[in-house]
């Protein structure tokens, strides 16, 4: 895939592929070009050239409008709500069915709790429990998640990723992007480092090493293993 803004290139030929029930971590310093890499995946920014398939099929030239409408969804940095409406109107807009939102609200009494109120008025952690809590009602085929436990408290970003390890449990296919290595380590099948809108390298998360780690983070070459 390449893509960019305005005439200018971000991405360099970046080849990835998500796989149902699996979750790829993309990893690599500011400026790399990840949160790029999801626009392109999600249909918010069209491809220079390359091809996005989704189960095999050509969806290059859809849009963001089609590629959810194949099951492609984007939790975008800086979560994924109408701050104006209310915690309940924020559900009905992704679950039309009121028995599927009374599932959320077993599963998140928080939520419940003030479900009259307005989804902006929220901490950052309800915030991004009510983003993504209702797709355990209707799992995606794709989620991609640019930064979900950004600016979180730790015990909110467990939730966070024990919610992300259901939905892989249910066969979602997860493009997760974050800035807290540990904890994305921790849920990842297959790991992707991203340097200067390049793929530096690809595999499976049991190969991470920790200089590598260190390299695709800090944006400096420690003397490991290339």
């Amino acid at each position: 895939m390449r893509a960019g803004y305005d005439g200018g290139v971000v991405l360099h030929g970046v080849d990835l592929a998500v796989r149902p029930g699996e979750v790829l971590a993309l990893l690599g310093p500011n400026g790399a070009g990840k949160t790029t890499a999801c626009r392109v995946a999600a249909g918010l920014l069209p491809a220079q050239a390359g091809t996005v398939r989704i189960g095999g099929r050509d969806a290059t030239r859809d849009g963001a409008v089609g590629r959810s409408r194949a099951g492609v969804l984007l939790a975008p940095e800086g979560r994924g709500i109408f701050p104006a409406l209310s915690i309940e109107e924020n559900l009905a807009l992704f679950l039309t069915d009121a028995q599927a939102r009374a599932a959320v609200y077993d599963r998140f009494p928080r939520l419940a709790e003030r479900r009259t109120v307005a989804a902006g008025s929220l901490s950052g952690g309800e915030q991004q429990m009510l983003a993504l809590a209702p797709l355990l009602q209707r799992p995606p085929g794709v989620l991609i998640a640019d930064e979900p436990s950004l600016g979180l408290a730790p015990r909110v970003v467990d939730e966070v990723y024990a919610l992300l390890g259901e939905l892989r449990a249910a066969g979602t296919a997860l493009l997760l992007v974050e800035e807290k290595a540990a904890e994305i380590l921790g849920l990842a099948d297959t790991v992707a480092f991203l340097s200067q809108g390049r793929l530096s390298w690809c595999g499976p998360r049991a190969e991470v090493e920790p200089d590598r780690l260190t390299e695709a983070y800090l944006g400096i070459a420690t003397g490991g293993n290339p």
